[in-house]
């Protein structure tokens, strides 16, 4: 499998240039890749592995939709993780990692877009996973948050605290993995990721106040 085309098919998914419900042919991914079928069906094997999309026999994928009752499993194992998550990069981050979260900040503080934001976010993630020095912990986190990532676009952007309170958590976050402290860096992830379920949690109830759309799939627990 060229791990290129596996890649990009999965950002689009994830930053919602594949709606949920949409269709993917084969026939169209190999013309736009400029690949034969294998590494189209590969890339798509993997993807139904992560629960992102539907593969449909001889014809290409349907893109999973986002069921808000199925993620609630998600959160909860991910908010359980990503405390594990911080703990480890305390002891084990290199100031190379160091110094890569710290460009990265800078790029987060002057980020405008939302979406390219959201993009920024799942690599500062992705570097305090790769920061555990824990293979399956790491792979296990970055699938989680490829799931719930694409929650963040139900969330009106006049409404998102979440994301104006990225910088300020990172850098917290920062601070704490440079002096090593574990039950502090835990604390600070555990909470970016609460105020996220709950940006979503709030996101969803006032859209279930004017329209009722989410009614049938609101989450009334927190532990996310």
């Amino acid at each position: 499998m060229k791990k290129s085309v596996y890649l990009e098919i999965k950002r689009r998914i994830v930053f919602l240039d594949y709606k949920p419900g949409q269709f993917l042919y084969t026939k169209e991914l190999m013309k736009e890749f400029g690949v034969s079928l294998t590494p189209i069906r590969e890339a798509l094997i993997y993807l139904e592995a992560e629960g992102l999309i539907h593969i449909i026999p001889n014809r290409g994928a349907c893109v999973s939709e986002v069921s808000f009752q199925d993620l609630k499993d998600i959160f909860e194992v991910r908010l359980f993780l990503i405390g594990q998550s911080g703990r480890l990069a305390a002891q084990r981050i290199t100031d190379e990692e160091l110094t890569k979260m710290k460009k990265l900040l800078k790029k987060i503080k002057q980020e405008k877009e939302r979406k390219l934001l959201i993009q920024l976010d799942s690599e500062f993630h992705d570097l305090v996973n790769q920061a555990t020095k824990n293979g399956a912990l790491a792979k296990t986190l970055e699938r989680l948050l490829n799931q719930v990532a694409r929650l963040w676009f139900f969330t009106r952007e006049e409404n998102d605290t979440y994301s104006s309170q990225i910088p300020e958590d990172f850098e917290k976050l920062i601070k704490a993995l440079e002096n090593k402290n574990q039950s502090r860096s835990e604390q600070i992830l555990r909470n970016h990721v609460i105020h996220f379920i709950d940006q979503v949690k709030m996101s969803l109830s006032n859209e279930e106040a004017t329209s009722g759309v989410y009614s049938s799939q609101k989450d009334n627990s927190r532990s996310g």
